[in-house]
């Protein structure tokens, strides 16, 4: 996709919330509207052979105490290097983005009656002389006031399904973790773990892999998957993930990323340790010292042993 033809322009943040929801790696499956519009899937990820095609549907509901005027469009966008936001872009004549691969085969606008739920098919055909790579569209629903739908200005909220499409070809898929922490100090489980992930390669990264945890003596003790978050080329994404462990935490860990590519290699490797010391224990440790210092001393006070050689 020529990008630098294209002229880039800003959406409004209510077009925006719906890419950073799933770029930050907020867990939703089901997106609501004010209006009450929930759809699903809330992502589509596509690897296509130029000129091959892929179909599938989408389902959208009305969940509202409403009948709702539908109009549905597709955007293009376009990553911002170096961060986890993106810009909306509009057409430039003579060139091909993924608004023009993808086909809804519905009408373009509908009235949606409170209750209803309706599969909404789609095709997308990447052209026999699509770029290898990542190319990115948004397809929204928009949702308006179905007593007004002859109004000139409609007022109304939108949701939409990002969809990701990578065409094959020559192309890199790589990436690496540029920090890993943790509290450095804990007392129990749940343990946190923060990870910052750049994209370096050409195509969008969904990075998968582990966080191994080891104890004092070696062992490992818990494992933890990384997924569940989408990273765009030359993107930065801050990623959480959570060690839900049970039971004693005591003494020093060492923990292990590993993130691997499509093939299973490990593309990026980072480390970091922690220590447990359970408030309860430590109390109870430095209770038992003094214990046994006053039972000393009062055993010293109180018995004289008097060793006598004849």
């Amino acid at each position: 996709m020529n990008t630098y033809s294209l002229k880039i322009y800003k959406k409004t943040a209510t077009l925006a919330m719906v890419v950073f929801m799933v770029m930050c790696g907020v867990d939703i499956h089901i997106t609501h509207a004010a209006t009450g519009l929930t759809i699903q899937p809330i992502k589509i990820s596509q690897t296509l052979d130029p000129g091959k095609e892929i179909s599938g549907t989408i389902l959208l509901s009305n969940a509202g105490g409403d009948d709702v005027l539908v109009e549905i469009n597709v955007q293009d966008f376009i990553p911002t290097a170096g961060t986890d936001t993106v810009q909306f872009i509009g057409r430039a004549p003579g060139v091909t983005t993924v608004r023009d691969w993808i086909t809804i085969n519905t009408p373009s606008s509908f009235i949606f009656k409170k209750g209803e739920s309706k599969q909404i098919p789609y095709t997308i055909k990447a052209p026999a002389d699509a770029e290898p790579g990542s190319h990115f569209g948004v397809i929204f629903f928009k949702a308006s006031d179905a007593a007004n739908s002859e109004s000139q200005i409609k007022v109304g909220t939108q949701v939409g399904v990002l969809t990701f499409v990578t065409v094959s070809g020559l192309f890199e898929q790589k990436g690496v973790v540029t920090d890993f922490t943790v509290d450095r100090f804990v007392q129990s489980g749940p343990v946190h773990f923060k990870l910052n992930f750049q994209n370096t390669g050409t195509v969008h990264f969904e990075p998968k892999g582990t966080i191994d945890i080891t104890n004092m003596f070696g062992k490992v003790v818990g494992s933890v998957p990384v997924e569940g978050y989408a990273v765009l080329p030359t993107g930065v994404k801050n990623m959480g993930f959570t060690w839900n462990v049970l039971g004693l935490l005591i003494g020093k860990y060492s923990a292990v990323v590993s993130v691997y590519d499509m093939q299973g290699a490990v593309i990026s490797r980072s480390a970091t340790t922690f220590y447990a010391f359970p408030s309860w224990y430590v109390g109870g440790f430095v209770a038992t010292l003094l214990a046994f210092f006053f039972i000393i001393r009062f055993i010293k006070s109180k018995i004289k042993i008097k060793v006598s050689f004849k």
